[in-house]
């Protein structure tokens, strides 16, 4: 079964939006790949997390926490550790800058009112990774949502958080605009699209939505029918993050709510195939875009 081809990330638009979501590091992710060089930095000179605790006179919880990037780590501290295990200049000057990109802010801090850690972590896979590959069972991408049916999903509960839940939603869609932009390749399920949120208007704007968005440069829209039988991934959307400077990849899950990312070469190896499968059973590019354009004229809801 081949791998999708890979998109051309898609140029500046003149979209506007409700917040800017600019190019650049996530400070998050770059905490992580600190926290990871800081890790075998300690692992190649020999020291247990004590002994360098003892060192910087700290706690050894410090430490590891440090090096599994559940805090941000001071300048001071960055400096002390790369003393302690002997780092050159070169690679010293390279830890040191990612320490002062990695405590800074991210352009979703605006939103911290209403994020917890794991929408956090969604949102700088998304501003780092290069490609995503999306399955949805149940619903419309969110990077692909229109706001009428983005505040559909949150019409039971009205408090201001949760306008700006949708506010925030929208300020992520611009990562696919931005000039180097990732590329995204998502298959919809039929049933996704048959389930009506918000009425029928709403749903037709989405569909109209998804018909615009497909033309994009950067963007592999399909939809998978009724039709083309069982599969793998059914009843279960995923994400799968390409990232372009080290060749990693990371699985996303959404289990209500509770989300759950994966580093597992066989977990990761699994959904890849997955969404292999649904890639290849779902209609083209252009039979997408016929069955979306029959979905508008028809109402979503009609079976």
């Amino acid at each position: 079964m081949s791998t999708p081809p890979a998109r051309q990330p898609a140029g500046q638009s003149g979209a506007g939006g409700p917040a800017a979501a600019p190019a650049g590091r996530s400070p998050l992710m770059r905490r992580q790949r600190l926290a990871t060089e800081l890790h075998q930095l300690r692992v190649d000179a020999g020291l247990t997390l004590d002994e360098v605790a003892g060192k910087l006179e700290c706690s050894s919880a410090k430490v590891s926490r440090m090096e599994t990037g559940q805090v941000a780590v001071r300048i001071q501290d960055a400096r002390e550790l790369l003393d302690l295990y002997a780092v050159g200049n070169a690679r010293r000057d390279l830890l040191l800058q990612m320490v002062r990109q990695a405590r800074g802010k991210a352009w979703w801090s605006a939103y911290d009112d209403v994020l917890d850690d794991s929408s956090q972590t969604l949102l700088s896979l998304e501003n780092e990774a290069s490609s995503i590959l999306v399955y949805e069972a149940s619903g419309v991408p969110a990077l692909l949502q229109v706001a009428d049916y983005a505040e559909a999903l949150h019409s039971e509960l009205l408090e201001p958080q949760d306008r700006r839940l949708v506010e925030l939603r929208l300020a992520r869609q611009q990562i696919l605009d931005r000039p180097g932009g990732l590329a995204l390749t998502a298959v919809i399920d039929e049933a996704a699209l048959r389930r009506r949120v918000g009425g029928n208007e709403v749903m037709r704007t989405q569909i109209d939505h998804l018909i615009a968005s497909s033309r994009k440069p950067g963007i592999d829209l399909r939809l998978l029918p009724f039709s083309s039988g069982p599969h793998q991934a059914m009843g279960f959307s995923f994400q799968i993050f390409d990232f372009s400077d080290d060749a990693s990849r990371l699985v996303h899950l959404d289990l209500l709510g509770r989300a759950q990312v994966s580093e597992s070469t066989v977990e990761i190896r699994r959904y890849r195939e997955a969404f292999e499968q649904v890639h290849a059973d779902a209609l083209g590019e252009d039979e997408s875009r016929d069955f979306l354009r029959m979905l508008s004229e028809e109402g979503p809801g009609h079976a």
